[in-house]
């Protein structure tokens, strides 16, 4: 099933976007990748596309056996921190990101606007491979 494009107003701008899970070819920890594309309407040839993957948790964290970002599973779209107990028992901390969140894409949109994404004056693709770097340095919306 083909996701559907979304539609999201800021600063009267009208932005489409759209989010899918998708898996990696070739990975060394994790398969799982939430995809985020987002389009400034007009100019479709120069999209923001950030790929937030769970394998990137291996540059990101010294140590995923004791914290870790897990990615779209069991909720497709959804991020969240995984932080073991000390008695064993698995434990998802309250950090959770939805990506299906209009809120989320705005931040999303208005941080990319303000570093580097310029979708009127270029025209291809400001893509971010490792955007899983970004939930640590942007104040996005919480919960589900």
């Amino acid at each position: 099933m083909k996701n559907k494009l979304r539609k999201i107003k800021i600063n009267n701008n009208t932005y489409l976007w759209r989010r899918g899970h998708y898996h990696l070819p070739k990975f060394e920890y994790s398969e799982c990748v939430e995809k985020v594309t987002i389009y400034l309407e007009e100019y479709k040839n120069s999209p923001l596309q950030l790929s937030f993957r769970e394998e990137d948790n291996l540059i990101l964290k010294t140590n995923i056996d004791k914290e870790k970002w897990c990615v779209g599973y069991p909720d497709s779209g959804v991020i969240w921190l995984f932080k073991p107990r000390a008695d064993k028992k698995p434990q998802t901390e309250h950090i959770a990101i939805n990506l299906n969140r209009p809120a989320v894409i705005a931040e999303l949109i208005k941080y990319f606007n303000l570093n580097g994404w310029k979708p009127k004056e270029n025209s291809k693709p400001f893509v971010e491979e490792n955007a899983l770097k970004f939930l640590e340095i942007i104040d996005l919306p919480r919960g589900y």
